[in-house]
């Protein structure tokens, strides 16, 4: 009996990157190393899992629901990190003798989210996050928000937008409207909906008007039942949310600052109705979108957890963070047009065709000639045939794939005095007049990269 086929699916909320997609998401990891290095910026890696009780921390009740949990073989109660910002306190608590302060690190991977899948948002998805321990704000979140943007820029994603606010502010103005500050964190987990849920449903939820069947339990009816605030102090928020000249007052050296690092004046707005959703952030929030691609939603954001590290340590050390989603951004660069995936599978610049089998030998030395030379170069594997047979077969594949010159060397071209090669530029056919050149075999290196450039 036949074995049943199993179809080749993936699990809702993951996906695959074929070679083309996978190269375009690699040169914007590459971009935004490259600009967190030149701000001192260090590598980190942590696991992928967590101890649940290390995962279940200061999140918010959202945030916890949604953490992939099991028991591993052991019985050991795990998760798959929800973000990186967790796993790196832990981290720091358990290595203060071993780094120094200020501790500045990146980290680029994968995290995981049980969350209700649609376009821009998965449930497996990277993040470039980038993080400074140890000081006061804000000269660190000028830091942090120069180098994302220097990021962007490097990917000509110039139509991005900083949305900045603090929660330190608005706890300013909820202290004025005589709400208790211990109501703060949820009231700001309920302003962090405005976006999606318009202000009249926001209101109705921070007054308690909202019915249980409004929300996802009984617990967090419960919850928000009791810290419910007066309409007058709900109304008063809402107008104090639209009204910038406070929140830009307050935040006015940090402005100023970051225009002084490069970042436009129209690429970073105050706005007072951005808190995140997380409950470990305490000061500073914002969040990054690109122009033109907002219904994707923000392709990046982060702020200050002053007291995360606080669970794992008597050391009161500070923290601020911010995070780019890779996923999201790909998505976002490529519906507004500013990064297309490559246009073949292959890495290689060069294709060293196999003329004739008995030359296999020779073309390797080509192609190792190349790639010493920091030329990415793939050689025919298959077999070659004397008369050329197969070179037609071989310049389609490497046509297809994408790389744009080929190299040949026959018996006639290599025994020539000097030894000579083909070579061939791909990119607007191989067979048209001026793209086929016969050129010493130790000029190709030069001659490659004057083509290349």
């Amino acid at each position: 009996m036949a074995q049943e086929r199993i179809k080749p699916r993936n699990l809702r909320g993951f996906q695959d990157f074929l070679p083309p997609s996978a190269q375009a998401r690699q040169r914007i990891v590459d971009t935004f190393r490259e600009a967190f290095e030149l701000y001192g910026f260090a590598p980190l890696e942590t696991p992928a899992l967590e101890t649940e009780e290390v995962l279940l921390s200061d999140m918010g009740v959202d945030a916890n629901k949604q953490i992939y949990r099991f028991s591993d073989l052991e019985n050991v109660k795990v998760g798959l990190r929800f973000d990186f910002t967790v796993s790196l306190a832990r981290t720091v608590a358990a290595n203060l003798n071993r780094i120094s302060l200020p501790f500045k690190r990146y980290q680029v991977g994968p995290v995981w989210r049980y969350d209700k899948p649609k376009r821009g948002r998965y449930r497996e998805f990277t993040q470039i996050d980038l993080d400074i321990i140890g000081v006061a704000p804000y000269e660190p979140e000028v830091e942090m928000v120069a180098a994302v943007a220097r990021g962007l820029g490097k990917l000509g994603a110039d139509n991005y937008i900083f949305r900045v606010n603090d929660r330190r502010y608005l706890g300013e103005v909820l202290e004025r409207l005589g709400v208790v500050p211990e109501k703060g964190k949820d009231i700001f987990r309920v302003l962090d909906k405005l976006q999606k849920q318009g202000e009249k449903k926001v209101r109705d939820e921070l007054t308690g008007k909202l019915l249980l069947q409004d929300f996802e339990s009984a617990l967090e009816y419960e919850r928000m039942q009791e810290v419910a605030i007066p309409g007058e102090a709900a109304d008063g928020l809402l107008a104090a949310i639209k009204d910038t000249s406070g929140l830009r007052e307050h935040l006015g050296g940090f402005l100023a600052r970051v225009e002084q690092e490069g970042v436009g004046e129209g690429n970073i707005v105050a706005d007072p109705s951005l808190t995140r959703g997380l409950d470990y952030y305490t000061g500073f929030v914002c969040e990054v979108d690109i122009r033109g691609a907002e219904s994707l939603g923000s392709v990046g954001g982060g702020g200050r957890y002053d007291d995360l590290l606080g669970r794992y340590s008597a050391n009161p050390l500070t923290g601020v963070g911010m995070s780019v989603g890779l996923d999201r951004l790909a998505d976002a660069l490529a519906a507004t047009g500013v990064l297309e995936a490559d246009a073949g599978q292959s890495s290689a610049q060069v294709f060293v065709a196999v003329f004739d089998d008995a030359l296999r030998a020779e073309c390797a030395s080509i192609a190792r000639s190349l790639r010493e030379a920091g030329v990415p170069a793939e050689m025919w594997l298959a077999g070659g045939n004397r008369n050329g047979r197969t070179l037609s077969k071989q310049f389609k594949y490497a046509d297809k794939v994408g790389i744009p010159l080929a190299v040949v060397a026959g018996e006639d071209e290599l025994a020539k005095d000097p030894p000579c090669v083909q070579l061939k530029d791909l990119r607007t056919g191989y067979g048209q007049e001026g793209k086929q050149n016969e050129i010493p075999r130790d000029e190709l290196v030069a001659w490659v990269k004057e083509l290349l450039a």
